[in-house]
C-alpha cells in the first residue's frame, strides 16, 4: 500500500515539475514577442519621421490637379442665343444635336434654303447659329427674297447666297452647275409649300454627298390647305410614306419603286414637323428597282 502512494505522489509531482515549466516558458515567449513588436514600432517610427524633406517635394510636385475639360455651347444654346425658331417654335435640337454635333468639327459643305427673311424677327438668324456651331462649314443659301438678300448680304461673311425659287427647276439646275453640288447638308427651311419641299427634294438629294444627309423643316405645312395640302393632292408628308415604302421595295410585297431618290436612301427618321433623308455611301450597292 505504502508503494502505491509514493507512486501517486511522484506523478502528482512530476506532473506539476511539468506545469510549472510550461508556465514559464510561456510567459517568457510573451515577453520576447513584446520586445519584438517594441523594436519594430520603434524602427517603423524612425524611419517614418526620417523621410528626406526633398523626396516629399519631388511627390508634392508630381501630383496633376484633374480639372473639368471646359464644355462648349450646344446646338440649342447657340441657336437659343440667336434666337432662331428652329429651338424656340420648333424642337430641331434633337434632330441636329444627334447627327451634327458628332461631325461639328469636320470641313462641310452646307445648303440651306431659306435666309429667314419673311420671319418676324428678320433674316440671318440661322445663319448666324450655322457659324458658330459648325466653325469649319462652307455655307451656301438659296433665298427668293432678292431685295432683303441685297439688304443683309453686307451684315454677312464667308456665305454665299443664291436668289431664286426652291420649286423652280431651271434655277436649281443653275445652282447645282454653280456650286459644284457635293453637298454633306442640306436643309429646307424655304417656303414649306408642298411643290417647294417636293421640287427641292427631287432635285437637290442627287447632289448630297455618298453618307450625306439633308433634313426638311416645318412639316407641319402637310396638314395646311394655304401651302397647298388640299384635299387630294400631293404633300410632302405623303411622299415620306411612299419613300419609306420605296426604301423597302426588294421586299416581297412591297409596291414598286416610287421616287427615284429613292434608290439612293439609305434611311429616313423623323421626328415632330423635321425628317432627315441619310444617303448611302459609297460601296453600299444594294440596287432598289
Amino acid at each position: 500500500m505504502q508503494g502505491r502512494i509514493f507512486n501517486y505522489v511522484s506523478v502528482s509531482a512530476a506532473v506539476g515539475i511539468l506545469f510549472l515549466f510550461a508556465t514559464l516558458w510561456n510567459l517568457q515567449s510573451r515577453d520576447i514577442l513584446y520586445t519584438h513588436l517594441e523594436e519594430f514600432e520603434k524602427v517603423t517610427t524612425t524611419q517614418n519621421t526620417t523621410v528626406p524633406k526633398d523626396v516629399l517635394a519631388d511627390n508634392t510636385n508630381g501630383i496633376t490637379e484633374l480639372t473639368a475639360e471646359p464644355t462648349r455651347p450646344s446646338f440649342l444654346e447657340i441657336a437659343t442665343k440667336w434666337g432662331t425658331d428652329k429651338v424656340t417654335t420648333h424642337h430641331y435640337n434633337h434632330m441636329y444635336e444627334k447627327y451634327l454635333e458628332p461631325i461639328r468639327d469636320k470641313p462641310l459643305k452646307m445648303l440651306e434654303i431659306g435666309l429667314g427673311c419673311d420671319m418676324s424677327y428678320g433674316p440671318g438668324k440661322s445663319y448666324y447659329t450655322w457659324r458658330e456651331f459648325l466653325p469649319n462649314v462652307d455655307l451656301y443659301y438659296i433665298e427668293y427674297d432678292k431685295a432683303c438678300v441685297q439688304k443683309w448680304a453686307q451684315n454677312m461673311t464667308n456665305v454665299k447666297i443664291y436668289t431664286g425659287s426652291q420649286s423652280d427647276v431651271d434655277f436649281l439646275e443653275k445652282f447645282i452647275n454653280s456650286s459644284g453640288g457635293g453637298f454633306d447638308i442640306i436643309i429646307d427651311d424655304g417656303g414649306h409649300t408642298m411643290v417647294q419641299q417636293i421640287t427641292s427634294l427631287n432635285k437637290l438629294f442627287p447632289v448630297v454627298k455618298p453618307g450625306g444627309m439633308y433634313f426638311c423643316e416645318d412639316l407641319q405645312t402637310s396638314y395646311l390647305e394655304a401651302y397647298g395640302a388640299t384635299p387630294g393632292a400631293k404633300t410632302m408628308m405623303g411622299m415620306i410614306q411612299e419613300l419609306l415604302n420605296d426604301l423597302n421595295v426588294n421586299v416581297q410585297g412591297a409596291p414598286p419603286l416610287q421616287h427615284e431618290v429613292g434608290r439612293e436612301m439609305r434611311s429616313v427618321e423623323c421626328g415632330e414637323e423635321i425628317c432627315g433623308f441619310f444617303k448611302k455611301e459609297l460601296g453600299k450597292t444594294e440596287v432598289r428597282t
